[in-house]
């Protein structure tokens, strides 16, 4: 009996393991264009079923129905669900197929896998290459303090050198997907971070943003975790929180978060960053507060900490007391992301709660409409006078 317990463990996990495997990347492509195929015909089978619900409403309204508006927004809210699933899905989709699109055209071009794995490998190292080059161009001093071969205009060389053959992959990889769209949607950010940018003359002229832009290419560097699979590594152990973050209600939630946490801390940065607070500690002899720089605190001083007080402020509900704000701009500001940071955060919990319910609530929902169509058939039954009689009493 253990043995026969262990064999059915051993196969039951094997199953798994097979089920587990099956994922986008592991599909063939023209399954998963049936699957979007399929997706759409059901789009299209909502778009009917919702002209339909405006028909039966619109005969409601004209009866004068007294239940047809609670009946009319549930019948709306369903639709919207299940569009927005529809959609989703559909984005999924379109997510697997069209890279896999690009990178069979680009193997078949190129003539083997192993020419596509050996160009990937040089964009790595030349992307590697900029990177060190950059930092070291921006942290170290004047040329006269470098060697000749590292001076700020060579370094602008090879960057523009780099930038062509950047430039050359992202138009090959254009050149061999089927949707430009996609491509433009997707990695638009390698072909702006792949644009070089002149050195100290134009730094000058642009200021920080220039220096920004260059270092804008460090979003590349996706491409370098990318090819050694790392990611990969990390999320085996992450398909739930996967899960989470793949609502579509999630996704908006975080990215109005981070929007909002940015923005405040870029406002109360510029609206109370410079202004100078006394430090309690650093007073006179006469008992008066100095007024040196040194003597002075302020806990948004610097963007990083006026970053770290929106956060706290957006997820603690201004409960974090890093800084109280002074002014009434940054009173206002406060307000407002306490407020924000509320309901952000409902949401977030609502979203998440509904995650655990979500199968049973779906199977109630089944189950009640399951139930109304009988009650509605057997009332039907009854007026036809086709339903069951009573038995004769004698």
């Amino acid at each position: 009996m253990t043995k026969h317990s262990n064999s059915d463990h051993a196969q039951l996990q094997d199953t798994l393991a097979r089920l587990e495997a099956i994922r986008p990347d592991a599909v063939s492509i023209e399954t998963l264009q049936r699957m979007q195929a399929t997706v759409r015909d059901n789009y299209a089978e909502l778009v009917a079923r919702g002209l339909e619900h405006e028909a039966s409403a619109q005969h409601g309204l004209d009866s004068a129905d007294p239940d047809i508006l609670q009946r009319v927004k549930r019948q709306a809210a369903k639709l919207r669900r299940e569009m927005e699933s529809l959609e989703e899905l559909d984005d999924k989709l379109e997510n697997a197929i069209q890279p896999r699109i690009v990178r069979d055209n680009m193997i078949a071009k190129l003539g083997s896998r192993g020419a596509l794995i050996t160009l990937e490998t040089i964009i790595m190292i030349l992307i590697v290459l900029v990177l060190g080059l950059l930092g070291y161009d921006s942290l170290a001093g004047p040329d006269t303090e470098r060697p000749e071969w590292l001076s700020g205009s060579n370094i602008f060389l090879v960057d523009a050198a780099c930038c062509v053959v950047f430039l050359a992959e992202f138009f090959f990889r254009l050149s061999c997907a089927e949707s430009k769209t996609f491509v433009w949607k997707h990695h638009w950010v390698d072909f702006v971070t792949s644009i070089p940018i002149p050195g100290e003359a134009q730094l000058a002229r642009f200021g920080r943003l220039a220096r920004l832009a260059r270092f804008a290419r460090f979003a590349r560097v996706i491409k370098f975790f990318r090819f050694l699979r790392l990611f990969f590594l990390l999320w085996r152990g992450m398909d739930k929180l996967q899960d989470v973050i793949d609502v579509k209600l999630m996704k908006r939630t975080l990215r109005w978060a981070i929007v909002v946490t940015l923005l405040g801390a870029l406002l109360v940065y510029q609206i109370e960053g410079t202004t100078s607070v006394p430090n309690p500690e650093a007073t006179t002899a006469a008992g008066e507060t100095a007024s040196t720089p040194e003597n002075t605190t302020n806990a948004v001083s610097s963007y990083p900490l006026a970053l770290w007080w929106s956060f706290t402020t957006v997820v603690t509900g201004g409960f974090g007391d890093i800084h109280n704000p002074e002014s009434a701009s940054g009173q206002v500001l406060t307000a407002v992301l306490v407020i924000t940071g509320m309901v952000l955060i409902g949401v977030f919990t609502a979203t998440l709660t509904s995650l655990f319910v979500g199968e049973q609530s779906e199977e109630l929902e089944k189950l009640q409409e399951e139930l109304s169509q009988r009650i509605d058939q057997l009332s039907e039954a009854l007026e036809r006078g086709d339903g069951p009689h009573p038995p004769d009493t004698v």
